[in-house]
Order: structure tokens, then sequence, then C-alpha cells
């Protein structure tokens, strides 16, 4: 009998997917840990607010200083072009024909576009509006008026000039939007110890939005080389922190907390007392089963659908109001803690002024 004496080798092939999982854990824990040392006791309270207000870009460069370091392993970095060109500039250039590209389009083809724009319309329409309504809340004590109707013209009026470029089409971010609402929202420092800082002002201005803006832009055309070594595992990762961020506090975040608590250890709030927990935890079961179905719709072949189904929620909620009373919708719809009725706002921000806002970053 003969045998095969040839020994086949084994090699250790890194893993690429734990290291890209180690990278997005690495980015949220350093930018989390580092907007939470703005309430620690190290160091002055120059340094730590420096050092929390730039937790992200510092959680970013660590992380793109640990990849470099493992260089045997390889992870997908940004995908950025050199200088301003068009996606596919072998195919077309800047500007977009209305009337066809390689042939004419037929009459009957602008009447079937209608369909799909009338789609792409009701989701832009929510996302601006929904942005909107978040930004506008009265909790948040904004001085300057909404624009509503102004702010669905300009982003019809961005969209149209972007067709005809071939630009992506414009609307609200609202995780975004959030978190730069948090970044310039002031709070108080004479809480009792247990309480939650109370919201004093939000600073109003549109100097950060454009620097924001521009920094992007010229980040993209003098920083391609930099932005190339930041692998797409990081940007993951502040994603995730961004959307922790604006998750927390939410009220339906806390009530699905609810399902899993007895009723003694309930928070103290207001929906809590005025709704029983039973009409509470279906209303709840209700918002969970419609936020599965539109991640299931959006994550399938029948993600054109969206803004269907997304209409459906609205003779939904007509059908809630037949179970639930005005009063218990209210409580179940508004915000998640009691309204501030505090008189002394405006003494706490004469007292705050000068002095270090401090703020706490939910986990």
């Amino acid at each position: 009998m003969h045998f095969d004496e040839s020994v086949t080798e084994f090699t250790n092939e890194p893993n690429a997917a734990l290291f890209c999982v180690i990278l997005i854990i690495g980015t949220l824990f350093i930018a989390t840990e580092l907007r939470q040392f703005r309430n620690s006791k190290y160091l002055g309270r120059n340094a730590r607010r420096a050092i929390g207000d730039f937790g992200v870009p510092l959680a970013i460069c660590a992380m793109v200083i640990f990849d470099l370091l493992v260089p045997n392993v390889h992870t997908a970095k940004l995908d950025i072009p050199d200088g301003m060109t068009p996606t596919a500039p072998n195919k077309r250039g800047w500007f977009i024909n209305p009337f066809g590209i390689k042939r004419f389009i037929a009459g009957w083809e602008i009447v079937a576009a209608i369909i799909p724009a009338i789609l792409v319309f009701i989701l832009m329409y929510v996302e601006v509006q929904f942005t909107c309504v978040l930004v506008n809340k009265k909790e948040r004590k904004l001085k300057k008026g909404s624009g509503y109707h102004l702010d669905l013209v300009i982003v019809s009026f961005m969209a149209l000039g972007c067709s005809f470029f071939g630009l992506p089409w414009m609307c609200a971010a609202t995780v975004q939007t959030i978190s730069h609402i948090s970044s310039v929202s002031v709070y108080s420092r004479t809480h009792a110890p247990g309480e939650k800082p109370k919201l004093l002002q939000v600073r109003e201005q549109r100097v950060t939005n454009f620097f924001c803006s521009l920094l992007i832009g010229v980040g993209v055309i003098f920083a391609a080389d930099a932005l190339r070594l930041v692998p797409k595992a990081v940007v993951f990762g502040v994603f995730l922190y961004l959307g922790l961020s604006s998750v927390s506090g939410v009220q339906f975040v806390d009530r699905v907390k609810l399902f899993f608590r007895p009723a003694k250890h309930h928070y103290d709030l207001s929906y809590v007392r005025k709704v029983r927990t039973w009409k509470m935890h279906a209303f709840t079961g209700v918002q969970l089963f419609c936020l599965l179905v539109l991640i299931s719709v959006k994550s399938t072949d029948a993600a054109l659908s969206f803004p269907f189904v997304l209409l459906l929620m609205v003779p939904l909620r007509r059908v809630l109001e037949r179970f639930y009373t005005k009063e218990e919708l209210h409580e179940l719809d508004r915000d998640d803690c009691d309204a501030d009725k505090s008189g002394s706002d405006e003494e706490e921000l004469s007292h705050e002024k000068g002095s270090y806002e401090e703020t706490v970053m939910p986990v």
C-alpha cells in the first residue's frame, strides 16, 4: 500500500471580521468615555471640556492608528475620489439632460416617472418634517421661529438642482441634527444629586453648521489621502455612537425596557402614572410591531413600497384612538419626562454664564 506523504501546510489567516468588530466597539467606547470625561474630577475645567467636545475625532484618530499598527489585517477603507468629478466620468459629464442622455425620453415615460417621484417625495417629506418636529419641541425652549413649509420648499429646490447635475438628493439628517442640538444645549449645574440636569437654553446660531459643511468640502478636496486611511468600521462605530446618543431618553425605548421590569420598579413618570400598565405595554407592542414591519420592508426587494407602508401608519393611529383616550395618547406621545415647570431657569442661566456647562452623556 502506498500513502501520499505530502503534508498540507496550514497558515493562520488574520480574522478581518473580528478586527472590524473591535474597531467598531473601540470607537464607540472611546467616544463615549471621552464624552463622560467632561463630568469627571480630573484635569481642569477647560481641558475636560475640550476633551469631551472632541471625543469623536480623538476616537477616530486612535482607531486609525490602531489599524495602521496591524498592517497584516485588511480592512475596507473609505473610497474618496480625487478632486471633484462625477461618479462615472467616462459615461456622463456634470450636466444631466432631463430629456435623456442616449435617447429622447418618450412622453409616456415622463408621465410614468411621476409615480416613483411621488414615492421619493413622501420619503423626503416625512424625513424633513419628522426632523423639524423633533428639533422644535417645546422642551428645547427654542426662541427662533420654525419654518416647516420653508424647509420643505428649500429641500425641494435643492433636489431639483441636484437632479440636473446627477448629485444625491439632500434631506434632513435626523441623527446628526439631534446630536448638533445636544451639543449646543446648556444645562443647569445646580440640580440635586441623582436628578437630571435641566435644559436652560439652546445656543441657536448658524456658525457650527456652516463650518461643518465647509470642513467637509475642504476635507474631501485637500485631505483625501488622509481620509482614505480611515476604515469603514470606524465610521460605523461613529454612527453607532450617534445612534445610541439619539435614542437614549426616547420614551419608546424606555417603555420597551419596562416590558422586563415589574410594576413596582417602573419609572415615576407621567405616562406611567396616568396610563394603565397593560394599555401602555399594548401601545408599545403596536409600535414595536410597526417598527419591525418598516425595517422588514426597507431591507427587502419591496423597499419601493416603503412610503405606502409608512402612510398606513396614519389610519392605524386613528384606529388606536378608539381604544385610548386623548389624555392617554397625549401621555404616550409626549416627551420622555414630565414637563419642567420650574420658574428659576432664568436665574440659573444668569448664574451659569461664563461657567462650564455640564451635560450627561447617556449610555
